[in-house]
């Protein structure tokens, strides 16, 4: 085999192979996926048809409830930037904190990050 069609043959095994493990047989004899594309709003730029998304659950104890859930949510954002996201691809969305019975409150944070 000469050098040419080994890079023909290994450039064909490169389109099919992914396109097998993602759709089957049928998406392999098809042309090679490209990623599709959201129709673009008149002001607004192109943007990818998928997101990433992922929640994060902080919890923590404090003196008083917002201090519980501050100290909640800065477990959430902690474990979010240990698993590479940034501070500002995420939101807090549901908090709560309740009363342990001797003084001290728990809080729950739910981080939601999007990318």
């Amino acid at each position: 085999m000469n050098r040419s069609s080994a890079l023909r043959l290994r450039a064909a095994a490169a389109l099919t192979l992914p396109a097998l493990l993602l759709g089957g047989a049928g998406t392999a004899l098809a042309a090679p996926a490209t990623p599709t594309r959201a129709t673009p709003a008149r002001t607004a730029a192109w943007t990818a048809a998928w997101t990433e998304t992922a929640v994060f659950v902080g919890t923590a104890h404090g003196h008083t409830p917002n201090s519980a859930i501050v100290a909640a949510g800065e477990v959430a954002y902690t474990k979010a930037v240990s698993a590479f996201w940034l501070r500002s691809q995420c939101n807090i969305g549901l908090t709560k904190a309740t009363p342990d019975g001797i003084g001290w409150y728990l809080g729950e944070a739910r981080l939601y990050c999007r990318r």
